[in-house]
């Protein structure tokens, strides 16, 4: 499937999400993902102001200790790809 340039694919096993992009600025793959940068730092503090996003930073991290706590496990992320990142997310073998 193909949504706003992001590639899904559905495995038995897992779902992989292609990010065309890769990570940018201060955001490298030995301080990921502690660390962050915006492409666009005028939108980013406009959708937090308009509520959003609640804090910098904390998306990625939040979305690993749901994925744990859901029972998926951590996600593996690929950021080796330079222009893009590929994201690998196990899938609870009990829902499938």
């Amino acid at each position: 499937m193909i949504e706003e340039d992001k590639v899904k694919e559905l495995i038995s096993n897992r779902i992989e999400i292609i990010n065309p992009g890769g990570l940018y600025g201060e955001a490298t793959p030995q301080n990921f993902p502690d660390a962050s940068d915006y492409r666009n730092v005028v939108l980013a503090e406009a959708m937090k102001v308009l509520g959003y996003v609640n804090r910098f930073n904390y998306g990625v991290k939040r979305a690993i200790a749901e994925l744990v706590q859901n029972g998926n496990g951590e996600p593996n992320f690929d950021l080796s790809l330079i222009t893009k990142f590929k994201v690998t997310i196990p899938i609870n073998q009990q829902w499938v």
